[in-house]
Protein backbone atom coordinates (compact mmCIF):
# COMPACT_ATOMS: atom_id res chain seq x y z
CA UNK A 1 0.00 0.00 0.00
CA UNK A 2 1.22 3.06 -0.89
CA UNK A 3 1.49 6.13 1.38
CA UNK A 4 0.50 9.27 0.67
CA UNK A 5 2.74 12.54 1.52
CA UNK A 6 1.62 15.54 2.75
CA UNK A 7 3.84 18.33 3.28
CA UNK A 8 3.07 20.59 5.59
CA UNK A 9 6.61 23.01 5.28
CA UNK A 10 8.72 23.16 2.41
CA UNK A 11 11.83 25.48 0.98
CA UNK A 12 11.56 26.74 -3.10
CA UNK A 13 14.15 29.03 -4.53
CA UNK A 14 12.29 31.75 -6.01
CA UNK A 15 15.36 33.40 -7.86
CA UNK A 16 18.87 31.38 -7.77
CA UNK A 17 19.69 35.00 -9.16
CA UNK A 18 21.63 37.38 -6.84
CA UNK A 19 22.89 41.10 -7.86
CA UNK A 20 25.42 41.10 -5.24
CA UNK A 21 29.34 38.91 -5.51
CA UNK A 22 30.00 38.32 -2.01
CA UNK A 23 33.26 36.13 -1.95
CA UNK A 24 32.43 32.72 -0.48
CA UNK A 25 29.08 32.69 -1.99
CA UNK A 26 28.19 29.53 -4.00
CA UNK A 27 25.63 32.01 -6.42
CA UNK A 28 28.39 33.88 -6.74
CA UNK A 29 31.04 31.74 -7.82
CA UNK A 30 28.31 29.51 -9.69
CA UNK A 31 29.09 26.71 -7.82
CA UNK A 32 25.17 26.09 -8.00
CA UNK A 33 24.71 26.13 -11.66
CA UNK A 34 25.26 22.72 -12.36
CA UNK A 35 22.57 21.50 -9.97
CA UNK A 36 20.13 24.81 -9.35
CA UNK A 37 20.18 26.35 -12.96
CA UNK A 38 19.60 30.28 -13.09
CA UNK A 39 15.48 31.34 -13.02
CA UNK A 40 13.17 32.66 -11.19
CA UNK A 41 9.63 30.48 -9.64
CA UNK A 42 6.78 31.48 -11.83
CA UNK A 43 3.65 33.02 -9.83
CA UNK A 44 1.47 29.90 -11.73
CA UNK A 45 3.87 27.04 -11.11
CA UNK A 46 3.32 28.58 -7.46
CA UNK A 47 -0.45 28.36 -7.27
CA UNK A 48 -0.51 24.66 -8.90
CA UNK A 49 2.17 23.94 -6.32
CA UNK A 50 -0.38 24.88 -3.77
CA UNK A 51 -3.69 23.50 -5.86
CA UNK A 52 -1.72 19.87 -5.52
CA UNK A 53 -0.54 20.31 -2.28
CA UNK A 54 -3.18 21.75 -0.11
CA UNK A 55 -1.71 20.52 3.42
CA UNK A 56 1.29 23.73 2.82
CA UNK A 57 1.43 25.42 5.70
CA UNK A 58 4.81 27.14 5.22
CA UNK A 59 7.01 27.91 2.78
CA UNK A 60 10.81 29.02 2.85
CA UNK A 61 11.41 30.80 -0.56
CA UNK A 62 15.15 31.96 -0.06
CA UNK A 63 18.53 30.03 -0.10
CA UNK A 64 20.85 31.05 -2.75
CA UNK A 65 19.49 34.01 -4.38
CA UNK A 66 17.41 37.54 -4.23
CA UNK A 67 13.89 36.91 -3.99
CA UNK A 68 13.23 40.15 -4.78
CA UNK A 69 14.81 40.04 -8.03
CA UNK A 70 11.79 37.48 -8.90
CA UNK A 71 9.48 40.17 -11.53
CA UNK A 72 6.58 37.71 -9.87
CA UNK A 73 7.14 38.20 -6.05
CA UNK A 74 4.04 39.98 -5.42
CA UNK A 75 1.68 37.53 -7.35
CA UNK A 76 3.49 34.65 -5.36
CA UNK A 77 3.14 36.93 -2.08
CA UNK A 78 -1.24 37.55 -2.79
CA UNK A 79 -1.72 33.89 -3.50
CA UNK A 80 0.20 32.27 -0.26
CA UNK A 81 -2.11 34.85 1.04
CA UNK A 82 -5.01 33.44 -0.43
CA UNK A 83 -4.71 30.08 0.55
CA UNK A 84 -3.61 30.65 4.55
CA UNK A 85 0.36 29.83 3.59
CA UNK A 86 2.59 31.36 6.16
CA UNK A 87 5.59 32.45 3.56
CA UNK A 88 9.39 33.32 4.96
CA UNK A 89 12.92 34.48 3.70
CA UNK A 90 14.48 33.46 7.22
CA UNK A 91 17.50 32.06 5.09
CA UNK A 92 18.48 35.79 4.17
CA UNK A 93 17.70 38.78 2.05
CA UNK A 94 19.78 41.51 1.03
CA UNK A 95 17.40 44.06 0.93
CA UNK A 96 19.26 46.25 -2.18
CA UNK A 97 16.58 45.85 -5.06
CA UNK A 98 12.63 46.56 -3.98
CA UNK A 99 10.22 47.81 -5.96
CA UNK A 100 7.49 49.93 -3.54
CA UNK A 101 5.01 47.71 -4.53
CA UNK A 102 6.91 44.88 -2.89
CA UNK A 103 7.53 46.50 0.04
CA UNK A 104 4.06 47.56 0.84
CA UNK A 105 3.17 43.86 -0.63
CA UNK A 106 5.25 42.24 2.13
CA UNK A 107 2.98 43.58 4.92
CA UNK A 108 -0.20 43.78 3.17
CA UNK A 109 0.39 40.19 2.75
CA UNK A 110 1.15 38.97 5.68
CA UNK A 111 4.49 37.38 4.81
CA UNK A 112 5.77 36.12 7.84
CA UNK A 113 9.55 36.29 8.13
CA UNK A 114 12.82 37.34 7.39
CA UNK A 115 16.29 37.16 7.98
CA UNK A 116 18.07 40.52 6.48
CA UNK A 117 21.59 39.78 5.23
CA UNK A 118 23.68 43.08 6.94
CA UNK A 119 27.25 42.12 7.72
CA UNK A 120 28.16 45.74 8.93
CA UNK A 121 26.61 48.67 10.61
CA UNK A 122 28.54 51.03 8.66
CA UNK A 123 28.53 51.35 4.43
CA UNK A 124 32.14 51.14 4.31
CA UNK A 125 32.34 47.58 6.44
CA UNK A 126 29.11 46.08 4.87
CA UNK A 127 30.57 46.56 1.43
CA UNK A 128 33.45 44.33 2.17
CA UNK A 129 31.96 41.47 1.88
CA UNK A 130 28.49 41.89 0.35
CA UNK A 131 30.15 43.28 -2.96
CA UNK A 132 28.08 45.62 -4.88
CA UNK A 133 25.41 46.37 -2.08
CA UNK A 134 24.49 49.52 -0.83
CA UNK A 135 23.79 49.61 3.23
CA UNK A 136 22.04 52.51 2.89
CA UNK A 137 19.77 51.57 0.60
CA UNK A 138 19.05 48.27 2.85
CA UNK A 139 18.70 50.55 5.56
CA UNK A 140 15.90 52.60 4.19
CA UNK A 141 14.28 49.40 3.32
CA UNK A 142 14.37 48.29 6.66
CA UNK A 143 12.58 51.93 7.42
CA UNK A 144 10.25 51.45 5.10
CA UNK A 145 9.36 48.46 5.59
CA UNK A 146 8.82 49.55 9.65
CA UNK A 147 6.74 52.42 8.57
CA UNK A 148 4.47 50.34 6.42
CA UNK A 149 3.67 47.82 9.53
CA UNK A 150 2.69 50.86 11.78
CA UNK A 151 0.37 51.90 8.62
CA UNK A 152 -1.44 48.35 8.42
CA UNK A 153 -0.84 47.64 11.97
CA UNK A 154 0.75 44.91 11.37
CA UNK A 155 3.65 42.89 13.13
CA UNK A 156 4.71 40.91 9.78
CA UNK A 157 7.27 40.12 8.55
CA UNK A 158 9.28 39.63 11.41
CA UNK A 159 12.65 40.92 10.82
CA UNK A 160 15.98 39.94 11.93
CA UNK A 161 19.49 40.77 11.17
CA UNK A 162 21.59 38.23 10.22
CA UNK A 163 25.85 39.39 10.51
CA UNK A 164 27.88 37.10 9.40
CA UNK A 165 31.17 37.80 11.49
CA UNK A 166 34.59 38.43 9.90
CA UNK A 167 37.76 40.16 10.84
CA UNK A 168 36.90 43.14 8.98
CA UNK A 169 33.54 43.57 10.56
CA UNK A 170 33.96 42.46 14.01
CA UNK A 171 34.62 45.36 16.06
CA UNK A 172 30.70 46.79 14.49
CA UNK A 173 28.98 43.98 16.47
CA UNK A 174 28.06 46.04 19.19
CA UNK A 175 26.84 49.10 16.83
CA UNK A 176 25.21 46.36 14.89
CA UNK A 177 23.02 45.68 17.72
CA UNK A 178 22.24 49.07 18.87
CA UNK A 179 21.22 49.77 14.76
CA UNK A 180 19.23 46.66 14.47
CA UNK A 181 17.21 47.50 17.79
CA UNK A 182 16.56 51.30 16.95
CA UNK A 183 15.04 49.43 13.53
Amino acid sequence: MAHTITPKNIRLEASSFCQLRCPSCPTTTKAIDPVVGKGFLRAEIFRKLLDDNPSLQRIELSNYGEIFLNPEILQIMACAQERGVRLAADNGVNLNTLRDDVLEGLVRYGFYSMGCSIDGASAETYAKYRVRGDFDKVIANLRKINALKKLYDSDCPHLSWQFIVFGHNEHEIGEAKRLAESL
